[in-house]
């Protein structure tokens, strides 16, 4: 993808990611929601717990993806949406996966995330909410081209301090509580320097390219 420097392209960024994702662990069953990008400081997102837009006809539910955390690495990112997507799969399958007003995640909740390619780590507070992209996911990311989007609304990471939408809106299940930022992004990108191709991979490789016979070398 494009580097996203506009609001408006980041939204569509993540609309996309939305749709690849529904179709590779989902089967294409989640409905489409509203994809917002406002601030909240106390997470990295939320999902609705009712279908709260109305367009025309259809009702939909709202993910939000803080504005404050969108230029994290894309790996963290995906995972931000796609735990919000696991919310969603739980709203549309009947399965109680918080408590405590969409605050507390319950071992329902680790287990449908660990099945849709995210590692789920327990908070104190919180519950199982802590997601880190799986091996799996982050070579599916590798695969589609995925690049992180480039800007952020200022937010120092001391705010981030807990869990819950910054508004406080009822009726919203969030992601809980965030990690650190990463200092780089998990994945590597290699360059080949007699022709240019690029690749990445999740770990340190040694790889020739095998039309220039060269040992691609770290782009990063």
């Amino acid at each position: 993808m494009k580097q996203t420097v506009k609001t408006s392209r980041a939204a569509g960024q993540l609309e996309k990611m939305f749709r690849v994702l529904n179709q590779h662990y989902f089967e294409g069953k989640l409905p489409e929601p509203i994809i917002s990008l406002k601030k909240t400081p106390s997470a990295y997102g939320h999902i609705t717990c009712a279908k709260v837009w109305q367009a025309g006809e259809e009702s939909k539910y709202e993910i939000n993806i803080s504005s404050a955390t969108l230029n994290r690495p894309i790996e963290d990112t995906t995972a931000t949406l796609l735990h919000e997507m696991v919310h969603e799969h739980c709203l549309e399958s009947g399965i109680k996966d918080t408590s405590n007003n969409g605050v507390y995640h319950n071992r329902r909740f680790k287990e449908q995330a660990e099945a849709h390619g995210l590692i789920v780590e327990h908070h104190e507070k919180y519950g199982w909410t802590i997601t880190s992209p799986s091996e799996a996911l982050l070579e599916f990311i590798i695969d589609q081209g995925w690049e992180a989007i480039q800007m952020g609304e200022r937010l120092a990471w001391t705010d981030m301090t807990g869990t819950g939408n910054g508004s406080k809106a009822p009726g919203s299940s969030e992601t809980g509580a965030p990690r650190p930022p990463r200092a780089k992004s998990s994945t590597r990108r290699w360059i080949c320097p007699k022709c240019g191709t690029i690749i990445r991979s999740t770990k340190e490789v040694r790889v020739i390219c095998a039309d220039c016979m060269e040992l691609f070398t770290k782009a990063d």
